[in-house]
């Protein structure tokens, strides 16, 4: 059942489903009496949603979020109908609604849904993929570290045409993904939910069969960005030598070296457009 959405399980729930690959390379699903629990417990993700950030992690999100909305508004002005898939906290909610943006968050855990609701948001609880919004209706779909969690190819590749399904002629898909080709194994280990292995080549490749223009791809450790990233992504190696996991253990470091791990963790953002014609 590689690549069927939650949401599309929880419809056939009564249903077992046989796939079967047509001549057109298409796949026709045949359903037959079955019964299956595929409900998720409101407490998945838990442990993201009900982490605290510091006065310092928190001041340092917000000037994320606002340097990728500064990124997003040399491709695409706002006013128009933004959809963020996994908001989380709704820290670049708030920033969007500020600049004008009509927004709107798609999140699956229930914990973080009531999150966003007590800050006037409107929410979809739901999972993606398939994104719940009608064709042709966003101007914007910002995913930030979302495609990671995707359980495989078909399910990235699902969710990559679900956004440009979503989007009018010529709005952008606003992705953030980890570089897997830096991370390495703190790419497992930050979050035991990775699934799809993202890097530049991967992502561009998944973008440029499902249909997209790629306008830019900006590679940073928080705000910075070149010569900066680059001295941030050097001093990283320092807190991967061999022996340090061990060391970090031994001396009840382990909490403070994942913080560190987690400060100089390099991410992609990918901003891409659908075709107009």
């Amino acid at each position: 059942m590689q690549g069927i959405s939650r949401s599309a399980l929880n419809s056939v729930s009564n249903s077992l489903i046989i796939s079967e690959v047509c001549t057109e390379g298409r796949r026709k699903l045949t359903l037959l009496p079955f019964s299956i629990d595929v409900t998720q417990p409101s407490t998945f993700y838990k442990s993201f949603s009900e982490k605290k950030l510091t006065s310092y992690g928190s001041a340092r999100r917000g000037k994320i979020e606002q340097h990728r909305l500064r990124l997003l508004h040399r491709h695409s002005p706002p006013g128009g109908e933004m959809f963020e898939i996994g908001p989380g906290h709704g820290t670049l909610a708030e920033h969007a609604v500020q600049a004008g943006w009509q927004y709107t968050a798609i999140e699956a855990s229930p914990i973080l849904v009531d999150v966003l609701k007590k800050k006037g948001l409107r929410v979809i609880e739901s999972w993606t993929p398939p994104i719940p919004v009608p064709d042709a209706s966003a101007d914007v779909v910002y995913a930030d570290q979302v495609l990671e969690h995707m359980s495989g190819i078909d399910a990235a590749r699902e969710f990559t045409a679900e956004a440009l399904r979503a989007l009018r002629p010529g709005g952008v898909f606003f992705v953030v993904v980890p570089d897997y080709l830096k991370e390495r194994t703190f790419f497992w280990d930050v979050d035991y939910t990775h699934n799809f292995v993202t890097t530049q080549r991967r992502v561009s490749q998944l973008f440029n069969d499902n249909g997209f223009d790629i306008l830019q791809i900006e590679r940073s450790i928080g705000v910075s960005t070149g010569f900066r990233r680059d001295a941030l992504a050097a001093g990283a190696v320092l807190a991967n030598l061999p022996g340090l996991n061990t060391l970090s253990r031994r001396t009840g470091t382990e909490d403070l070296l994942f913080k560190i791990r987690k400060n100089l963790f390099e991410t992609l953002t990918f901003v891409a457009r659908k075709p107009t014609a």
